[in-house]
């Protein structure tokens, strides 16, 4: 096999940054612009020892699960790669992701992994953006002064997205409103390689339960011009947002009193200093511009507070889905320990506070712990306590002192779980182990030391937390063996 070679192709299977995988005498190519179902001409571009990598030279015969895209930064956003993609067949796909890893990196013989669990609307879900902020250079006078948006495919360069469907309308008004800001205010712009400038990212979190919106401007510099201007350009933004689904609603004739109206205003301006090169941006000093340092939103029944850097599960449409399966995977009588390990502010733990008989949970986060915290106060849960610190130390200290928990959550970030951690689970030795997991390859990592230290798999049940996109949440069940 060599460049420029031609072949004949079936696509069986997608990547998860989108490529259609094909085969040739049992090879694996992959090939960009196609998905599983589409026959086509491939010519090679790049031959390795184990796979190939390849471009459609002709599309032989179109997939029967083909769609137009809904984007028209398709071609160039690297976010929603699955769009091109009928819905229905890209829950196929994602269950058949987690199949693959369990079975694959887990060495889980024909694991019991239950269909994905849709989402009834997939448009406008996330109540949290992540906006880059980048140069552009003065040949646009509409765009001059930046680009916010979100990353080009496979490159750090920050595309000028002014509409994305799954972003809350919220969201892109905020965006809009810095744009002009930083036109006017001449803000220097951060350079990822030059390590130079000043606004490097903004983040907008949406409470879609109470209408409260944050917005987080990441900047290496404490002090930055004309903020009261870019406050006033974000309320104006918000107030014709709310106007027009207030105009919508009155004219699909849903009968509503005149003090129901529902619309998205600031709450919280916040100046998150970041001064660290690279693109970790997790951390740093936040700042109070304006407004709360919170925000508050309803899910579950509960009222929460979100702080700035704390983490908060993105879809709360589908969080429910989610934390319904995990409370029917917990399967509490009341009279359980449960520790919720990188607990966040607290939603699993306080779900399922009523159902046990004490909640314990572990971040190591400071702000979200103390939102946690003040999540049960607000909730007026007694019978649940956060602590800050990393899972894999802590962990064994509430062991020392005697805590012996029957049921356990893991909901770790993508890189998995600490294997100190994993340890100190194994040695605590609960009845059920509950794993959220935000990808496949990492979750099946940490159920084989899991299984290798005494538990079994039961069943895995993936939920389309990120529809279009190239992610998938999975909730696992484990049973200790003896158990």
């Amino acid at each position: 096999m060599d460049k420029g070679d031609r072949f004949a192709v079936e696509i069986t299977d997608l990547s998860r940054n989108g490529e259609g995988i094909g085969r040739i005498g049992g090879m694996a190519v992959f090939v960009p612009n196609t998905i599983p179902g589409d026959r086509i001409m491939a010519e090679i571009t790049e031959a390795k020892k184990s796979f190939a990598r390849a471009k459609a030279a002709e599309i032989l015969a179109p997939s029967p699960y083909r769609t137009a895209p809904f984007c028209s930064y398709e071609k160039d956003c690297g976010g929603c790669s699955l769009q091109k993609i009928k819905y229905d067949e890209q829950l196929v796909v994602k269950r058949r992701w987690v199949q693959d890893a369990l079975s694959r990196i887990g060495s889980i013989a024909d694991p019991l992994v239950k269909e994905t669990i849709a989402m009834d609307d997939p448009f406008r879900y996330r109540n949290k953006a992540q906006f880059g902020v980048g140069r552009i250079g003065g040949h646009d006078k509409k765009l001059r002064g930046c680009n916010v948006g979100f990353n080009k495919n496979k490159s750090h360069e920050i595309i000028n997205c002014e509409r994305c469907m799954i972003q809350s309308e919220a969201a892109e008004c905020v965006a809009e409103a810095v744009r002009r800001w930083v036109k006017l205010s001449k803000v220097p712009v951060y350079d990822e390689k030059s390590g130079t400038g000043v606004i490097r990212q903004v983040t907008v979190k949406t409470a879609f339960g109470t209408g409260e919106v944050m917005v987080v401007l990441t900047a290496t510099e404490r002090r930055l011009p004309e903020i009261d201007y870019l406050k006033g350009e974000i309320v104006k933004e918000l107030e014709a947002l709310s106007e027009r689904i207030n105009r919508a609603v009155r004219v699909s004739g849903v009968a509503m009193d005149e003090n129901e109206d529902f619309g998205f205003y600031l709450e919280s301006l916040i100046l998150h200093v970041n001064k660290k090169k690279g693109r970790t941006l997790d951390f740093g000093e936040c700042i109070t511009l304006a407004g709360q340092p919170t925000i508050r939103d309803y899910m579950l029944g509960m009222e929460f507070e979100i702080s700035p850097l704390s983490f908060y599960q993105v879809n709360p449409i589908q969080t429910e889905k989610l934390y319904a399966k995990v409370a029917e995977y917990a399967s509490l009588s009341g009279k359980e320990i449960v520790l919720d390990l990188y607990c966040g502010v607290g939603t699993i733990g306080l779900m399922l506070a009523g159902r046990a008989k004490r909640v314990l949970g572990i971040e190591s986060i400071k702000s979200a712990v103390v939102d946690a915290n003040r999540n049960a106060v607000l909730n007026g849960i007694v019978n649940a306590e956060f602590v800050c610190g990393k899972a894999e130390e802590e962990l064994p200290k509430l062991l020392e002192q005697g805590v012996s928990p029957d049921v356990v959550i893991l909901d770790p970030p993508r890189s998995g779980c600490d294997p100190a951690l994993l340890d100190a689970v194994i040695a605590a030795a609960p009845a059920r182990i509950v794993y959220v997991s935000c990808d496949p390859a990492t979750l099946a990592r940490d159920l084989k030391i899991l299984g290798e230290g005494g538990f079994a798999f039961v069943e895995a049940q993936p939920v389309d937390m990120f529809p279009h996109t190239g992610h998938v949440e999975t909730v696992v069940l484990m049973s200790r063996v003896d158990k």
